[in-house]
């Protein structure tokens, strides 16, 4: 008897307990116990501060900003490779900007657009971010400037020459370019909420085809770009699927011999030395050879010369384990072998990022 008088008073306490322990809000469908379990207590884009973790209304706080802007300077995330794309743009609007084009600014400078001209665009110059370019010129500025940047576009030739842009706006330095984007130029209003940088930039890179500038080879923009650039560059992409092989195109051997020329290779080794010293990654020396010859003894030579580049390394204080050489003669062509020019290219030593 004491035994089941004593369940029925323990199973009351529970009932009890369990009760007072839920609640039940009007905007819920139905009672909640430990409502902090999944609702989230962190402060969130849009919400009522009077009501943060708690039930009970806070009237002090009701009607409080919520929705605050990023602090200046702060650079939103746009993927791995944004690079200084996004970086904030130091260059503030004239003053009369504010009532030509109703630009609301924290600071004006009268002389920024003359300095913007200073400004490069830190978007590589080539076929990809010109036909990028194209697609948002034909979209956001052909209207006004034309199909040729003439200043002949349809809205401009129906305005009654209230609207005349310059028929060589393209001709300007880049950095004027993003300036007038951004901020308006003229007749122009800020096209800063239309375009982002990056996009900014890229119809700057097609406006320069429309200038006559012609867009360069791979080769050319690869032999303007440095050695330790680019493998930087294959650092920031390691994430990415496939290899990433980066020639040496200045490092030179003796004819028919694994001896490197230390002269006209200095930089370049003391380049791939600087690179491993500062970044803790592998990598792997790939000799290559054109096909005249014994193919037997191509390979041979593309190990040797593979090793040479490995055991400079090693004499340089690069740990041996992060070093992978090898040699595969005549494969992998990447130009034809009838021609010297063609053989002088398959002749070569590529670096690969692991």
């Amino acid at each position: 008897m004491k035994i089941a008088y004593f369940h029925k008073i323990a199973a009351g306490l529970i009932i009890s307990v369990s009760l007072t322990s839920c609640f039940k809000d009007e905007n819920s469908p139905g009672y909640e116990y430990m409502p902090d379990m999944y609702r989230s207590p962190a402060i969130e884009a849009y919400i009522d501060y009077g009501e943060v973790r708690t039930w009970i209304p806070n009237d002090s706080l009701k009607n409080r900003l919520t929705a605050l802007q990023p602090p200046v300077g702060t650079v939103p995330f746009q993927g791995s490779n944004s690079g200084n794309v996004y970086l904030p743009y130091d260059r503030m609007p004239t003053k009369g900007m504010d009532k030509t084009h109703g630009i609301s600014s924290v600071a004006y400078s009268d002389s920024d657009y003359v300095l913007s001209a200073l400004d490069k665009n830190p978007l590589a110059f080539n076929q990809e971010n010109v036909d990028k370019g194209e697609v948002l010129y034909n979209r956001f500025c052909d209207h006004c400037h034309g199909e040729k940047g003439a200043g002949d576009g349809k809205v401009s030739v129906s305005s009654n020459g209230l609207i005349v842009p310059p028929a060589n706006a393209f001709e300007k330095e880049d950095g004027q370019m993003f300036y007038s984007i951004t901020y308006g130029k003229g007749v122009m209003g800020s096209h800063a909420s239309q375009l982002n940088k990056r996009e900014r930039w890229e119809v700057i890179s097609y406006l320069k085809t429309l200038a006559g500038k012609e867009i360069p080879s791979v080769q050319e923009v690869v032999e303007e770009v440095s050695l330790k650039d680019q493998l930087l560059d294959q650092v920031a992409h390691l994430a990415d699927e496939g290899d990433h092989k980066l020639e040496l195109r200045d490092l030179v051997f003796k004819t028919g011999s694994a001896s490197l020329d230390k002269g006209k290779s200095k930089e370049t080794l003391e380049t791939l030395v600087e690179f491993m010293k500062t970044q803790s990654v592998s990598i792997e020396v790939d000799g290559y050879t054109d096909n005249t010859g014994d193919s037997e003894a191509n390979h041979e030579l593309s190990q040797k010369r593979a090793d040479a580049v490995k055991k400079y390394l090693e004499k340089n204080g690069i740990d041996a384990d992060r070093i992978t050489a090898k040699g595969y003669g005549e494969e992998n062509p990447v130009a034809s072998n009838d021609t010297e020019e063609g053989r002088a290219r398959n002749r070569r030593t590529e670096v690969i990022i692991k």
